[in-house]
């Protein structure tokens, strides 16, 4: 309990630059994360040889996720992270595209 407020609203410019700072950061974190994910959605030793697009269509389709929800949520605060609950189905699905193909 402050009798006193001790802060101020931030300036435009200020809270543009510190919402930049904190997507670059969130991005920064994410990266690793992605490429994680790809290499559990395409463990197939068939994939080996594509892994290097893989994981940039992955990380592609993360950051345009990102945006789609960023972008139209109704939150102002949102931050579209991909989660892990769908991983398990990926990589069946890709396993058995393999297994059949």
């Amino acid at each position: 309990y402050d009798s006193v407020p001790t802060s101020q609203d931030p300036k435009p410019k200020q809270s543009t630059i510190l919402a930049c700072v904190y997507g670059l950061v969130a991005s920064l974190m994410c990266a690793p994360v992605m490429m994680s994910f790809a290499s559990i959605i395409f463990a197939d030793p068939f994939f080996s040889e594509y892994a290097p697009e893989l994981v940039k269509l992955v990380l592609f389709s993360s950051a345009v996720h990102q945006l789609c929800y960023v972008r139209w949520s109704t939150m102002p605060f949102a931050v579209g992270q991909v989660q892990d609950a769908g991983l398990i189905f990926l990589s069946s699905m890709a396993r058995f595209v393999v297994a059949d193909g």
